[in-house]
């Protein structure tokens, strides 16, 4: 299972008259920001619900959904979009995409190599367009290690708390080996962590635990730290966050 929680960051500052509302959309994520290479699989929706909050305020709800539209082995690609309720914004809608070279699709040993645009907005003070280009590498004992970087195409967007421009940052991820528990309802666990640089809205890192319940459903839990908390609901340096992913295999005979 991917996970598809990028749509976060929507009206998170609209307090402030000088800073635009934050608005992502959902690519699939490692636990905070697009740093996987990976798509979600042809024909299989992703359902996300995540939430973000904290003692002084949060975000609104994301509610979105991320299919695969490519069936093959070393090309596939995804498109989604997210609503985020309640909110200001005329729209609250986004859209994302992706487009996957499967690892060693360039040779033996070549890592996965993702490329998309997130956080695609319909009217002025939402268009964020946000691309990404990851590399992702599997680890000989479990899990996955990447790295990336990404560009905001709106100048007036990407921005510190104190006006300066902030529209390029990296991307890393990583994910454990799974921790198998095999208990009636808790399949195994997995601690996911992932950093987005930069000082804008967007900039931010945390890492926490995945409980996935079956090969189909999981449950994301921990902390997201920010880098510039002026840009965030209430000042806040951090808040939790809980996220529901949720595969649907349609069509698929079971094993």
């Amino acid at each position: 299972m991917i996970h598809g929680s990028y749509g976060r960051v929507a009206c998170g500052v609209a307090a402030l008259a000088l800073v635009p509302a934050l608005a992502h959309a959902t690519p699939s994520t490692t636990y905070w920001a697009p740093s996987v290479a990976t798509c979600q699989a042809k024909g299989v929706p992703h359902i996300t619900y995540d939430t973000y909050y904290g003692r002084k305020g949060g975000y609104p709800i994301d509610t979105g959904l991320t299919i695969g539209v490519l069936p093959g082995d070393k090309i596939q690609a995804e498109v989604g979009y997210d609503l985020l309720l309640p909110g200001n914004n005329p729209t609250q809608f986004y859209l994302n995409g992706k487009v996957c070279l499967t690892e060693n699709s360039l040779g033996k040993g070549a890592p996965g190599i993702g490329a998309g645009i997130a956080n695609v907005g319909f009217v002025n003070g939402t268009k964020y367009n946000l691309l990404y280009v990851v590399a992702q590498k599997s680890l000989p004992i479990g899990g996955y290690i990447s790295g990336g970087i990404y560009h905001g195409l709106s100048d007036s967007l990407f921005v510190s708390s104190a006006g300066a421009p902030a529209r390029n940052g990296a991307l890393v991820g990583w994910a454990s080996p799974d921790i198998k528990v095999g208990l009636t309802g808790l399949d195994k666990i997995v601690v996911a962590a992932d950093v987005q640089t930069g000082k804008n809205g967007f900039g931010a890192g945390g890492a926490g635990l995945t409980f996935y319940f079956n090969n189909y459903v999981d449950l994301i839990v921990g902390p997201v730290f920010f880098f510039d908390k002026a840009l965030q609901p209430g000042g806040q340096s951090m808040m939790w966050t809980t996220q529901i992913d949720v595969d649907i295999p349609l069509g698929r005979k079971k094993p």
